[in-house]
């Protein structure tokens, strides 16, 4: 593992990410569609029903709620994440609705596998790793000819205020994890955290040890270079490098950092 891998790491072991207060059936489906799946699924032009006996993977599974939720879905899914204290709450989970997914401990960079998938996700993920784009080819070579490929990364534009808020908040209290939580309780939120979702929220936006970030227009090259064709993306944009550039400036006024992305393998 190298040093910024462990250094995510060891945030995700004490805050497993992003701990969604799942409790019971509409929590998983209805909530978590809502809330999340739609955007995810509808960037690739994918719809629920059509998940079902598909070979998916969860690349980053985090706690596995989405893991879970494909798996209701009726696909056959394989989920990988570094994150001990993450994959444990992933299988618990799992197992409270009776769900069968093959959770895995594993970087992205060195999973093997004879299996192809037919989607393959990959969400907030790439931008936590020394080598985003080495790491997405590995996922682009896993992807069946016709499947998708849907990631999730930080924006370079949308992202730039909160970037300038994660400075200050090393002026103040430097790298120490438990250090910035503290100070974030303090000077962010002004009260102690509600909860365990809140408390890892907090520590996956203000106190993780390494981010990137990344524009459309990257993520459509590296597309070309590995021989996908874009799909679509959440919130849309044109893939034009003047229009999509408009785009991304709109993402800064509206503090938009996080954008997904999907293509699908020729």
């Amino acid at each position: 593992m190298d040093k910024i891998a462990c250094s995510v790491n060891s945030l995700y072991e004490k805050y497993p990410y992003p701990s969604l207060p799942i409790r019971n059936e509409n929590d998983l489906v209805k909530k978590l569609h809502a809330n999340v799946m739609s955007k995810i699924l509808s960037s690739a032009g994918l719809d629920p029903a059509s998940l079902s006996g598909k070979e998916i993977l969860d690349a980053g599974c985090g706690t596995g709620e989405k893991s879970c939720y494909f798996a209701y879905r009726g696909a056959k899914v394989t989920s990988i994440d570094l994150s001990c204290s993450s994959l444990a709450k992933g299988k618990k989970l799992a197992q409270d609705f009776n769900l069968e997914v093959d959770f895995n401990r594993c970087d992205i960079k060195d999973f093997k596998t004879q299996n192809r998938f037919d989607h393959i996700f990959c969400m907030g993920v790439l931008h936590h790793t020394n080598d985003p784009y080495g790491r997405f080819r590995v996922l682009a070579d896993l992807c069946k000819p016709g499947g998708t490929i849907t990631i999730g990364l930080y924006n370079r534009y949308g992202r730039f205020l909160h970037r300038a808020k994660r400075m200050w908040i090393k002026l103040n209290a430097g790298e120490d994890i438990d250090r910035r939580m503290s100070f974030v309780e303090r000077s962010i939120y002004g009260r102690k955290f509600k909860n365990i979702h809140e408390q890892a929220y907090a520590a996956d936006k203000y106190a993780n040890p390494y981010e990137s970030y990344h524009s459309v227009i990257e993520v459509i090259q590296w597309f070309n270079k590995n021989n996908i064709s874009y799909i679509g993306s959440y919130p849309h944009t044109d893939i034009g490098y003047f229009r999509s550039f408009l785009t991304q400036l709109k993402w800064f006024r509206s503090k938009n950092g996080f954008f997904i992305i999907s293509g699908r393998k020729n």
